[in-house]
């Protein structure tokens, strides 16, 4: 196999072909996250640099925003197996996860930007990161194992 050929394979197996390899899902996971991130906060500033809703009413918006990018993302190209057949369930518990999160990042968005006194945009950084691996692990665990 020349390494062209390698290389092909590297990409088709990363990007394009169903897997249920963890370390397939986990990197293609990475690039869903940065996907609904990047939604999450456009939502976020765009809510309340321009539109002057409350940080924290623009944060549960924005976040449920990125969930259903999530989702969608999730089911098309990062989990090759489900758990669960019903689809309305499957979002459901998906759903459910992202609100678990949501709790976690309405408090610590609240706890940075109002006790600590940083801009919203870093407290959602910081936020975000602690939620990137619960969600992930919760998601995997409960709905595509």
């Amino acid at each position: 196999m020349s390494p062209w050929d390698k290389l092909q394979n590297i990409f088709l197996t990363l990007f394009i072909q169903k897997s249920k390899q963890k370390r397939v899902e986990f990197f293609r996971y990475f690039f869903v996250s940065i996907a609904s991130l990047l939604t999450d906060f456009s939502f976020l500033y765009i809510l309340t640099s321009f539109f002057n809703l409350h940080y924290l009413i623009s944060a549960a918006i924005s976040y449920t925003v990125g969930i259903f990018v999530n989702y969608f993302l999730s089911v098309k190209w990062v989990f090759g197996k489900k758990r669960l057949n019903s689809r309305p369930m499957e979002f459901t518990v998906f759903a459910l996860i992202g609100v678990i999160g949501l709790g976690v990042n309405e408090i610590l968005m609240w706890f940075f930007t109002s006790v600590l006194m940083q801009h919203f945009m870093i407290s959602r950084v910081i936020s975000a990161g602690v939620g990137y691996i619960w969600k992930y692990l919760a998601r995997k665990y409960f709905l595509f194992r």
